[in-house]
């Protein structure tokens, strides 16, 4: 093959093992000190403060720069790159506020204001946070489904948990006397919007066509839920003197999620592409134990407080969240209708496929063993009834009568009125034949002009049978004459104009009583004793009796 137009082998990349990556490796000892430092509290607060924030700004740079790697990586899905794009800017707009947080720190005397963040600080992780989770929510539904019934299902899973975290946000948070306006930065700003943000990440990261990989997704999960619990626990923490902690475990969730960005991008790029599509989830348990939490919350809140004004705040949550529900349930059980509609339908529908299938099958079988012009047994039938008799007869010896009957010259009827006033003749022999013999025994086609008989413990003497089959074969045939079909049939009449004919039947009867007999020395013996009455002069039966 020539070399400029043989195709380009496929590029093999070298992947690195994750514990080997040096990025990884670098966040796990931020990671690992941060626990050493803030959670033993070394060194003076002003230092562990400047520490903090300086290492937030270079992990949310780094967010920032891997981000935007992935949002880059080429065959990613477009839901893929939005979403990392998103966290991208995010991860720019923390580190903004970042910097706003030094120079205050550089220009303020430090208190606890001061150390935790300021209005900048969280004005800047209000405004960063809510872009990935806005472009979550806009392709949840493509990615989920795309159905109006699975959109309405979202949102409401959404609303369950953004009530939820409301709840729980406005007790722990919310100090008594706040301002609406304070109250509503408050809950966008602590643990409700990471709580919404971990939901929509689990969301996507278990639809069909995920935005992460299964090890990405979930320590961005793990990353949310640490700074949620940042976010719940600073006033206890601040109260309780324990702003070290504090500090600490916002470095740990921010390294976290920093590590998150960085293995999505060492796996999707060693794959070059997005990850592998995986079955969706028929449901979300996150709702349902975010309700049941609120309602927890609720009666310990009781218990400890009584009805006061915090108390109706973890009120309002549980009758909001229980709202959501109903409604959620009432999605459910219209689809859930819906489906047993279209089951009942499908099953309808399948049983009158299986009575279809059943009349089918019972057409065939008799069209495989019955012959087509006459509706009599055909030969394979009755070959195959007459061995089932000699195989029941091994026993005890039973009587048994065969019959073979051929016509007279029957090709002269042909020949003369044609094939198609043949048939006839052939139909009404067939239906004398049946008339001649009990409804239990067997008349059968074996082919052209050609029939047999199995006639089992016969009453009557099969002399008067053979008689009587003779002599009602004899009689003429009344028949529709066809001279497109017959070329001496002329002088007939003309197309519809009816025919008579005689024919005569020559009969061969064989009585044995199947004692060391075989089905084809049986059919031998009947059909010489036909030949024989054919050899007398026709129209006659000769009778053999075969025994011992």
């Amino acid at each position: 093959m020539d070399a400029s137009t043989a195709a380009p082998a496929p590029a093999v990349r070298a992947t690195v093992p994750l514990r080997r990556d040096r990025v990884l490796t670098g966040l796990t000892l931020v990671i690992a000190g941060s626990i050493l430092v803030y959670g033993l509290n070394l060194g003076t607060r002003s230092a562990q403060v400047v520490a903090c924030w300086v290492l937030l700004l270079g992990l949310h740079l780094g967010l920032a720069v891997v981000a935007r790697q992935v949002s880059r990586v080429p065959g990613a899905a477009r839901s893929t790159r939005w979403i990392w794009a998103a966290i991208a800017i995010a991860g720019g707009t923390y580190a903004i506020g970042d910097i706003a947080q030094l120079v205050t720190i550089a220009i303020s005397p430090l208190n606890l204001a001061v150390a935790i963040g300021g209005t900048v600080q969280s004005f800047s992780v209000l405004l960063g946070t809510s872009v990935p989770i806005l472009v979550a929510l806009l392709v949840s539904a493509p990615i989920g489904g795309g159905s109006r019934r699975a959109t309405t299902s979202f949102w409401l899973d959404v609303g369950i948990v953004m009530a939820a975290a409301a709840t729980f946000g406005g007790y722990v948070y919310v100090p008594d006397g706040s301002k609406p306006a304070e109250i509503l930065l408050t809950l966008l700003v602590g643990p409700g919007l990471f709580l919404v943000g971990v939901f929509a990440v689990v969301k996507l990261f278990l639809s069909s066509q995920p935005p992460f990989s299964r090890l990405a997704g979930l320590v961005l999960g793990a990353a949310g839920v640490l700074e949620g619990a940042a976010q719940a626990v600073t006033a206890l923490l601040v109260d309780a003197r324990g702003l070290s902690w504090l500090l600490g475990l916002t470095v740990v969730a921010s390294a976290v999620l920093t590590g998150s960005a960085r293995i999505q991008y060492r796996q999707v790029h060693a794959s070059a592409g997005a990850p592998a599509p995986r079955p969706n989830r028929r449901y979300s348990t996150l709702p349902y134990a975010a309700i049941a939490a609120t309602y927890v919350l609720l009666v310990w809140v009781l218990e400890q407080e009584g009805l006061t004004a915090h108390t109706w705040i973890v009120i309002t949550g549980a009758i909001a969240s229980t709202a959501l529900v109903l409604g959620r349930q009432l999605v459910a059980f219209t689809d859930n209708s819906r489906l047993l509609d279209e089951l009942d339908a499908k099953v309808q529908e399948l049983h009158q496929l299986l009575r279809e299938r059943d009349d089918l099958a019972v057409r065939l079988r008799h069209e495989a063993l019955h012959d087509p012009l006459t509706g009599l047994a055909n030969r394979s039938m009755f070959h195959r009834r007459l061995q089932d008799v000699v195989r029941e007869g091994d026993t005890p010896a039973r009587p048994l009568t065969l019959m073979i009957v051929d016509l007279d010259d029957f090709k002269q009827v042909n020949d003369e009125y044609g094939h198609a006033s043949g048939d006839q003749v052939l139909v009404a022999v067939a239906r004398r034949l049946r008339g001649c013999v009990r409804d239990v025994d067997l008349v059968a086609r074996l082919g052209g002009d050609e029939f047999a008989l199995l006639l089992e413990d016969l009453p009557d003497d099969a002399d008067q049978v053979a008689r009587r089959i003779v002599e009602v074969i004899a009689r003429p045939v009344t028949f529709t004459v066809a001279p497109a079909d017959a070329p001496g049939a002329a002088g007939a009449g003309a197309s519809g104009a009816t025919g008579t004919v005689s024919v005569s039947a020559s009969v061969g009867v064989v009585v044995a009583d199947l004692d060391r007999r075989t089905a084809e020395q049986l059919l031998h013996a009947a059909d010489t004793t036909m030949y024989s009455a054919k050899r007398s002069g026709k129209g006659a039966y000769r009778v053999s009796v075969v025994t011992g």
